[in-house]
């Protein structure tokens, strides 16, 4: 049987997948699968058949008891590794198809413990909210940033979280620059009085928001006319580490603005 042949049997039933599960957990036999996952015996011990076929199951030695071989153990894992990354892609569906630009090691696995924000008609700013939530705070230590647009709400809350003794490394685009220093030029002079405040310009363009705020990690996705539209955050790895890589690896190709 070829891989495609059992991934359409194991798929083509659920009760093939909770017998499968159930099987995982502990051995058992086919009349204890069907009354704990509801089927009939026959389906349970039809199933369990057609696993020990395929090298999934086995019977333990002198019961009538069957459990998962190493390979239908890696089959369950797998399958669950495959439904976490489905239900990850759904409910972060809006912040990947509006991400542009470098996110690359972006995984099912590095968004899994984040939180999902998103923008809808009844509440249009709750993915800036978000990011005004992780930035009140008396001051940061340290704080990473990387944004593709300039505007106030977002200099008022940098302004107002980092202090003197702030460790604060933000990069932008020439675009964004240009546009900082003609409409918010008081802004970037407060900056430059910051010891611990390093500009950087990218030569490419920013596509979307990444902020790392003492631990906490924010990414944002921006639509075409500039409007936060989605975001995930969080404090956990893998999540925190692939922020850091990406955030080194665009600040390695900017230059410090002089």
């Amino acid at each position: 049987m070829s891989a495609r042949e059992d991934i359409t049997f194991l798929v083509g039933s659920e009760v093939r997948i909770d017998l499968l599960r159930t099987l995982r957990s502990t051995p058992a036999r086919p009349s204890d699968l069907a009354d704990r996952c509801s089927c009939a015996r026959e389906t349970a011990q039809r199933t369990v058949s057609e696993f020990t076929d395929r090298g999934w199951a086995e019977k333990v030695p002198d019961t009538d008891r069957y459990r998962l071989t190493r390979a239908g153990d890696i089959v369950a894992e797998s399958y669950a590794q495959f439904e976490e990354c489905l239900d990850v892609a759904a409910r972060f569906r809006h912040l990947l198809a509006n991400l542009e630009g470098s996110t690359e090691g972006l995984t099912c696995e590095t968004l899994a413990g984040t939180t999902r924000t998103r923008a809808t008609p009844e509440n249009p700013h709750s993915p800036i909210n978000r990011l005004l939530e992780l930035m009140d705070r008396d001051r940061v230590d340290t704080l990473r940033g990387v944004t593709p647009i300039v505007s106030r709400v977002y200099n008022q809350a940098v302004a107002g979280a980092i202090g003197p003794e702030s460790d604060v490394d933000l990069v932008v685009d020439r675009d964004v620059l240009q546009t900082s220093a003609a409409d918010y030029p008081d802004a970037l002079e407060r900056a430059e009085r910051l010891s611990g405040f390093t500009l950087y310009v990218s030569p490419q363009p920013v596509a979307f928001g990444l902020v790392l705020v003492d631990g906490h990690a924010y990414l944002g996705a921006y639509d075409d006319g500039g409007n936060l539209v989605a975001s995930a955050d969080g404090d956990g790895d893998p999540f925190v580490s692939w922020a850091r890589r990406t955030f080194a690896r665009i600040r390695e190709r900017s230059s410090v603005w002089e």
